[in-house]
């Protein structure tokens, strides 16, 4: 017994002494720089005027509804053309009465006579669906009416663009338009 108790206490004596510190000294001054590093490789410049991130618009001319609604898209794209869509928001409007009205949203065609639109998106393989579709109308009856559609324009916006202006009016189509500084050249038609 005796024998344990002085293991203990000897375990004990050991324990404290390593608790045990005494003033800590200051701290010493820096050492010498060491020897510069390799310089890396030079990158790539880039392609001068562009940012790699443009918007898009996928446009039709007039059309008339089906069902109410309408189906537009484009076929044949590009693996670059898919990459940029899944990458992106994608702003809808309606043009009636030669007015642009954003969906989902309600659009006026003449006097006592709307439709409210939602829309859903699908990219499947290399193409890419807008299906428009009525949510309610004025019209009454159980059916949508059929409309005309003066163009239909999907604003296809980068998400980094689409986070960067926050104080934009994604509503408005012509703020839109000069917002991302959209011309001609990013101008797609709907093939579908």
């Amino acid at each position: 017994m005796l024998k344990k108790l002085m293991v203990v206490a000897w375990l004990g004596l050991i324990g404290l002494s390593l608790g045990c510190d005494g003033e800590k000294g200051d701290v010493g001054p820096a050492g010498p720089a060491g020897p510069a590093g390799a310089v890396g490789p030079k990158g790539d410049s880039g392609v001068a005027g562009k940012d790699g991130i443009s918007a898009k618009e996928l446009v039709t001319g007039q059309v008339e509804s089906t069902n109410g609604g309408y189906t537009l898209g484009k076929n044949n794209l590009t693996a670059a053309d898919t990459a940029m869509l899944s990458k992106s928001v994608v702003v809808v409007f309606i043009k009636a009465q030669n007015l642009w009205w954003a969906v989902p949203g309600k659009v006026d065609f003449a006097v006592g006579k709307s439709t409210t639109f939602n829309f859903i998106t699908l990219l499947r393989g290399n193409q890419f669906f807008i299906d428009i579709r009525p949510v309610s109308w004025t019209d009454g009856g159980d059916k949508a009416p059929e409309r005309v559609f003066q163009s239909i324009r999907a604003v296809i916006i980068p998400s980094e663009k689409f986070r960067r202006n926050a104080e934009v009016d994604w509503n408005n189509y012509e703020e839109v338009v000069s917002t991302l500084g959209l011309t001609d050249k990013d101008i797609i038609k709907a093939d579908l």
